[in-house]
């Protein structure tokens, strides 16, 4: 099928396009930039140089994509990439650097909702599902597992984890890693319960959510995660989770 590219927007000629691509009025378009089928770019956009898009995107108006890390010691004449997949929907203002190394770009995986005004920094690695609410924001080098939902104006420091179906409360600060399956939330930010709706809406049986219970129950006395029995396949990822080392350590518990 044939593109849809607006007579005001400014695209390089170098641009490696899909099929049945939009791109809106005033949108501009920089040399070495790839962009898969069916995806829509809206009006006064900006992808930078080493930006890949994949297939049924739909970015919103006066997004910027692949500016340079807002990093002191960044050699700007390097040559880095941000890396998006497919089925994302990114909305209004957000902006997404591209990463300080050449051999790992910042990348996004597939079925996220990034929300207006939200920013995900250099070196950032997003996976499935994800939902960052307005006005989010990511420090450089964080991990966002899939399934994790943050909530408005949540602001994460660099170098933390946001483990898988995790959820932060609107306004969180967020310095340390946020444990997988749980809620964070209050003023100073702690863990203090299940995530119940999203493991919920996951599909994990109630046999299972009870298995991480016992492990959140375990967590907030200090103790082994490692000797409860059964062994689900939830509780598995959660230890395996705490087998990695931690840039910052994670969030104590109410």
């Amino acid at each position: 099928m044939r593109n849809n590219i607006h007579k005001t927007a400014i695209v390089d000629e170098s641009l490696v396009i899909g099929n049945n691509v939009v791109i809106g009025p005033y949108t501009v378009i920089h040399p070495n930039v790839k962009i898969g089928n069916n995806t829509i770019i809206e009006s006064h956009c900006v992808l930078n140089s080493n930006t890949e898009i994949g297939n049924n995107n739909r970015i919103y108006d006066h997004v910027i994509i692949g500016s340079d890390p807002q990093d002191l010691s960044f050699d700007t004449s390097r040559k880095t990439f941000v890396q998006i997949l497919d089925n994302n929907i990114i909305r209004e203002y957000t902006s997404i650097h591209r990463s300080t190394k050449e051999e790992k770009p910042t990348k996004i995986f597939n079925k996220n909702m990034i929300m207006a005004n939200s920013h995900i920094a250099h070196d950032c690695i997003l996976g499935n599902n994800i939902i960052m609410t307005n006005l989010s924001v990511l420090g450089g080098h964080c991990i966002v597992e899939d399934d994790a939902v943050l909530g408005g104006n949540t602001m994460v420091h660099q170098h933390v984890r946001i483990g898988k179906l995790s959820m932060t409360a609107g306004g969180s600060r967020v310095t340390r890693d946020v444990i997988p399956y749980m809620l964070l939330g209050r003023n100073p930010v702690k863990h203090y319960c299940l995530n119940k709706v999203g493991i919920k809406r996951y599909g994990i049986s109630s046999e299972n959510y009870k298995i991480l219970e016992k492990a959140l129950k375990n967590l907030r006395k200090g103790e082994d995660i490692n000797n409860i029995k059964p062994i689900s396949e939830d509780l598995q990822y959660l230890i395996s989770w705490f087998s990695v080392k931690s840039e910052r350590g994670h969030h104590s518990f109410i």
